[in-house]
């Protein structure tokens, strides 16, 4: 009667669902079985046009060397390579590998559980057997529910590709750690991507969740806040900087050529001094007023108004200035004034040198060298903040909309773009040679122009960023990338190939 039961539950699969079941639930209080341990988790939700990806450290805890290998998850492959786990894959006692999953939204239906890592049979048959598996904890198991391509939803199938491909590209052509892309089409849908890796060394995978410095998307930040206290009516446009700093060479130079970088006023990260201190350690910490003096040793680029050149010092300068009027920190007037009105969470001013968790380590110059642990200081309310996908998605469209501007103050803001039409112009990066710049078409008041879309290009010392607006299409478009430093502004490149096929 037992064999009878046993091979009819065994037919049936209770048997093997039953035990295998009993012996994932149960490896937390037995030995042995194997750790899986999230170092990339997937994305709570996916529309079905997307590709994501997970991550997790299989370690063998028990003290036999084990075969193992993943239960068949639809939809999730398995990527192998250097220094990951093959398939199937071979651990010695306490020896462990890299488990990276693949989740292709267009094949999976919603997942509440895994990954199953299991012994294989053995004799051959390299399947999972149901006597000795382990799962994540609760915590760090799959959970992601699957969206349906409703109508403007995704973007269309043949455009996904393209931009998928032209991303993977890019990233192998400029040697590009990792890219995160957001595509936001108005009508048609839209598109996450994720391409590289957010740790060389680990290697963990990037993620839409991954924190990068945004370098000098800071200014647009920076700026609004001036605006939104010339709405007060506690500034003025015409407003001149010797109200507050008297004594700075072109001190004749208002808020509004400030902020449109037509003050003349020389850009300190260009003086040869700074960036030789600077290099020499990058966690040294910065006062604003540091950086002015710096910038104030050297001759202006002409009289205030002049002409057009980009200068950190405007922001850095702007900065100060809010800091004089409201007697608070310009962290915490962006923290009041943008931060928590638009819910952005995850968008930080830091004036530290730990990034949020998690976060993309940056890398610049060959061989390419980790260059994370730099001081946000040296950028003051030029570039110091950081943020992540979701955040600046919120934020391009609000910069673009001005969302926080009165509607007679954003009309002045987009009339300040004007053309700018000559290059090369002089590098903004510390150690780099120079470049032809500027990236955009048009520049204003903490904004830019770039073929009719509107909003900032951020580079900062290991990271480089772009957010752009189409008020025409209602279409947003961010890129961040954890590289900087390869003698272009590689996210506007990789902006205007998007377009082509957009």
């Amino acid at each position: 009667m037992i064999k009878k039961v046993l091979k009819y539950l065994i037919c049936s699969g209770l048997f093997l669902a039953t035990f295998q079941l009993h012996a994932i639930t149960s490896n937390t209080v037995s030995k042995p079985t194997f750790s899986v341990i999230a170092i990339k988790k997937a994305p709570d939700e996916l529309l079905a046009n997307e590709i994501s990806y997970a991550q997790y450290q299989i370690v063998n805890n028990t003290k036999i060397s084990r075969l193992l290998t993943m239960s068949p998850i639809d939809g999730v492959n398995q990527l192998t390579g250097s220094g990951l786990c093959s398939n199937p894959f071979l651990l010695a006692p306490n020896q462990s590998c890299i488990l990276n999953l693949q989740l292709n939204a267009s094949l999976m239906k919603s997942v509440h559980s895994g990954p199953v890592i299991c012994k294989t049979k053995g004799g051959g048959d390299n399947s999972p057997s149901p006597f000795l598996c382990s799962q994540p904890s609760f915590q760090d198991q799959l959970n992601v529910e699957i969206t349906p391509c409703l109508p403007g939803k995704c973007l269309p199938n043949t455009t996904t590709a393209q931009l998928r491909a032209i991303t993977n590209q890019f990233r192998q052509q400029y040697g590009i750690p990792g890219i995160v892309s957001g595509i936001w089409v108005g009508g048609s849908g839209q598109l996450i991507i994720e391409d590289g890796f957010a740790d060389l060394s680990t290697p963990r995978l990037i993620s839409r969740s991954d924190h990068f410095r945004i370098g000098s998307i800071t200014k647009s930040f920076t700026v609004t806040v001036m605006l939104q206290l010339i709405e007060q009516e506690l500034l003025q446009l015409n407003t001149p900087l010797s109200q507050f700093l008297p004594g700075l060479q072109n001190d004749n130079a208002t808020m509004e050529q400030l902020a449109d970088m037509t003050s003349g006023i020389f850009n300190y990260t260009e003086d040869p001094d700074f960036v030789s201190e600077f290099i020499s350690d990058l966690t040294r910490v910065w006062l604003p007023m540091q950086l002015v003096s710096i910038a104030n040793t050297n001759l202006p680029y002409f009289p205030a108004g002049a002409n057009w050149h980009y200068s950190n010092t405007n922001t850095v300068i702007l900065g100060i200035i809010i800091e004089m009027i409201t007697h608070n920190p310009i962290a915490n007037e962006i923290i009041q004034r943008i931060l928590t009105p638009l819910k952005l969470s995850q968008t930080f001013y830091v004036n530290t040198v730990p990034m949020p968790e998690p976060f993309a380590h940056g890398y610049g110059f060959a061989p390419l060298e980790d260059l994370t642990n730099t001081s946000p200081t040296s950028a003051a309310a030029s570039g110091a903040m950081t943020s992540r996908l979701e955040d600046l998605h919120v934020w391009a469209i609000a910069l673009g909309k001005g969302q926080l501007l009165s509607p007679a103050i954003q009309n002045i803001r987009i009339a300040s773009l004007m053309p700018i039409v000559f290059s090369p112009c002089a590098d903004t990066v510390p150690g780099r040679g120079p470049v032809n710049c500027p990236e955009y078409d048009k520049y204003g008041m903490g904004i830019g122009e770039i073929q009719g879309w509107i909003g900032h290009t951020g580079e900062f010392v290991g990271y480089s960023s772009l957010i752009m607006y189409n008020p025409q299409t209602d279409s947003t478009i961010v890129i961040l990338m954890n590289i900087f430093g390869q003698g272009r502004h590689l996210p506007t490149t990789l902006f205007k190939e998007y377009l082509t096929v957009l």
